[in-house]
């Protein structure tokens, strides 16, 4: 897997786990909704500026999106 898939898989266990949908996610950071499913699919190489709005919406540290699928559990 790779680095922007696992990264997409994480933000996804966590988005789910804030209870928030992508587009509710996409709106309040400020980003479109369709470059967001990329990031979620592990399409796109997001910026540290974009995933500093992301990990503010979703209340965690920019450290707690980067941390691997595998070490956070995130079974999805």
């Amino acid at each position: 897997m790779s680095y922007c898939q696992e990264l997409g898989t994480n933000v996804k266990w966590l988005r789910k786990k804030a209870g928030l949908s992508q587009e509710q996610l996409a709106l309040e950071a400020g980003i479109s909704n369709s470059y967001y499913r990329l990031i979620e699919h592990g399409a796109a190489n997001p910026t540290i500026q974009e995933l500093e709005k992301i990990a503010r919406v979703l209340d965690v540290s920019l450290a707690d999106l980067l941390i691997t699928s595998a070490s956070a559990g995130a079974a999805i």
